[in-house]
């Protein structure tokens, strides 16, 4: 794939980090304040303590951005040669969720680990492992793309156990999620496209399969198509998301004023955050935020576009996309583009471990672009 092709004429790999920088301040910013809005009636109600939701976020977001600033600083070499051992480790992790004292399951499923009174998801180390590992063995067959006995198929098996080690925490959301995220990397490693399509008709099937395992994720998707079928029960949400949305209008109801997140819509804090973002903010203000994400990945397949090696361009590449696609998932969601998938808005949905995590990535996109110019 031709990176180039996503370089403005005279926009250069440096300047584009610089504002992805920039970038990454002005989603972390306004991330912390649209979640406090979305949270604290829930924390109030649930916590007697309007701030609990949003005081732990803030504790995640503050070690993730001391992490990244660490990641960004190590030798590339070390992150390269420590790709087995991270593979290995979200294996563990992946596993050890179904470990009696460490495990911790909510709303049906058994997500995350739990130490010390702090949870969690490995499923978020998953998608960080899953990026580097790709980029690593593309950049280690880069001669031999074409090999797909040797330079294929073994990381896709790599990748499927991954996966799969994540659906079976009853995380189909994730697990969809993960599949896109490695087939964009082997599209932009120049897998052929007659492979690619074979990879995309296998998840397809694989889909399937999952989706068909569990009667609910099913009835999920049928009032996807018609939310009016069962407007109290699985179309709840939808519609209560689009009328947040409607509400807000164009300029918002104004921050902190809106009364979706007062009990009429569940996980408003969390996977429908953009509801909250829409009736507060209005059309405006989820037009910002995309347009903040947008220009985020941009900059950074710009960035990609100048590493000075394969590991580098992939790694920027599939990271960018990692945090990317999570944020177009979320917002087809909410605006009823996609049924409900329980994929978080990076940066604004409470969950500490997602936000660690893609504070993590940032400081690895910096890591990886030393050397651009």
């Amino acid at each position: 794939m031709d990176f180039g092709a996503f370089r403005a004429e005279k926009l250069t790999g440096h300047e584009s980090m610089r504002g992805m920088v920039g970038l990454q301040f002005l989603l972390a910013g306004m991330g912390v304040v649209i979640l406090f809005s979305a949270s604290w009636y829930f924390a109030r109600s649930v916590f007697d303590d309007p701030f609990r939701i949003w005081r732990r976020q803030l504790v995640w977001m503050i070690l993730g951005t001391v992490s990244a600033l660490v990641l960004a600083r190590v030798p590339k070499d070390w992150i390269r040669k420590s790709v087995p051992i991270l593979v290995w480790m979200a294996f563990a992790l992946n596993l050890a969720t179904y470990v009696p004292f460490l495990g911790y399951s909510s709303g049906g499923a058994r997500r995350w680990i739990e130490v010390a009174g702090l949870t969690f998801q490995p499923s978020e180390f998953t998608r960080v492992v899953v990026v580097l590992y790709l980029a690593r063995m593309m950049e280690k067959n880069e001669d031999r793309l074409d090999d797909f006995r040797h330079s294929q198929l073994p990381p896709l098996l790599v990748v499927g156990i991954l996966v799969f080690s994540v659906y079976f925490q009853n995380d189909f959301s994730t697990a969809a999620y993960l599949f896109l995220v490695a087939l964009s990397l082997f599209f932009a490693a120049g897998v052929s496209w007659r492979n690619i399509l074979i990879f995309i008709g296998g998840i397809g099937v694989s889909g399937g399969l999952m989706l068909a395992a569990k009667p609910y994720r099913l009835q999920r998707l049928y009032s996807w198509f018609n939310p009016l079928q069962d407007p109290s029960g699985a179309g709840y949400q939808l519609l209560r998301a689009r009328s947040a949305l409607e509400l807000g209008g164009f300029w918002g109801q104004g921050l902190g004023r809106g009364t979706i997140k007062q009990g009429g819509l569940p996980a408003a804090h969390s996977d429908f955050v953009v509801a909250v973002l829409g009736e507060e903010a209005g059309f405006i203000g989820v037009a910002v935020v995309l347009v903040a994400f947008t220009l985020f990945a941009l900059k950074g397949w710009v960035a990609a576009g100048k590493a000075p090696d394969t590991f580098s361009r992939l790694g920027i590449f599939g990271l960018v996309g990692a945090v990317y696609w999570q944020a177009l998932v979320n917002f087809a969601v909410v605006s009823g583009v996609l049924p409900a998938t329980g994929i978080p808005l990076p940066l604004f949905s409470a969950g500490g471990s997602a936000a660690f995590t893609t504070l993590v990535i940032f400081g690895l996109i910096a890591n990886l672009a030393e050397g651009i110019r």
